[in-house]
């Protein structure tokens, strides 16, 4: 047996004993949440520092959960290539769904999308899970005050591109390398799981995820999707 044998038959093993560890883990973590939950239904009638500390719980469990999903995704590999989907209805979904935190820190998110652009063969869920990874990353990267702007469009070349750039903190040189990394992460209370497996997940669709950064002003992440599903010159508006 060779050396990528033993690393394979490592990563399936590592697979199952996190399947396993996931699910002793999400039982009493959703036992933990919906006592929380319950509580926080009387916030009017408990004090502040109950509140407080309602919060922080909360808080704690959503970053658990993260991190549950993220381990998952890391360790499954999954051949279902999915079905023709528009990108930039995805895209809108992933923004509705973290528009109260992008409010909350007075940001503004701008799209500029090619309704043109041809339907990817792709899976629809996972992909909103990039999608949702990307927009965090650059919710938490950014000043207050400034835009997040998102666009899909095609290249020279005729690949769909969707693109995510922020005006914020950027990448350090040194540290550029290392952004795929598996736990690398310069977040307080990152996993430095996420943009691993988005350029996992993205590879099994066929896709690539790059990026361009200039530190202390700013960062694009690029998706290249190679499976079009349909002639490019259609329209899907």
């Amino acid at each position: 047996m060779d050396r990528n044998e033993i690393q394979s038959n490592k990563m399936v093993i590592l697979g199952k004993l996190t399947a396993s560890l996931i699910h002793e883990i999400r039982n009493p973590l959703f036992a933990i949440k919906i006592n929380v939950d319950y509580l926080k239904m009387y916030a009017d009638e408990l004090p502040v520092h109950i509140n407080e500390s309602v919060s922080t719980a909360i808080d704690g469990i959503e970053r658990i959960q993260n991190l549950l999903e993220n381990l998952h995704y890391f360790t499954q590999y999954s051949t279902d290539k999915g079905k023709p989907t528009n990108i930039n209805e995805v895209s809108k979904r992933a923004i509705d769904i973290v528009k109260g935190t992008v409010i909350k820190e007075n940001l503004s998110i701008n799209t500029n999308y090619d309704t043109k652009i041809p339907l990817i063969n792709c899976n629809k869920n996972k992909l909103l899970q990039i999608y949702l990874n990307l927009l965090t990353n650059a919710s938490d990267a950014s000043n207050k005050n400034s835009e997040i702007l998102i666009k899909s469009y095609l290249n020279e070349d005729g690949q769909v591109i969707w693109s995510i750039s922020d005006n914020g903190i950027g990448i350090n040189e040194n540290d550029k390398h290392k952004v795929f990394e598996e736990f690398y992460t310069n977040k307080k209370n990152g996993t430095g799981l996420g943009l691993n497996v988005c350029k996992k997940l993205l590879e099994e669709m066929n896709a690539e995820l790059s990026f361009e950064s200039e530190y202390q002003k700013g960062t694009t992440f690029f998706i290249t999707f190679n499976s079009i599903e349909v002639n490019k010159n259609d329209n899907f508006s």
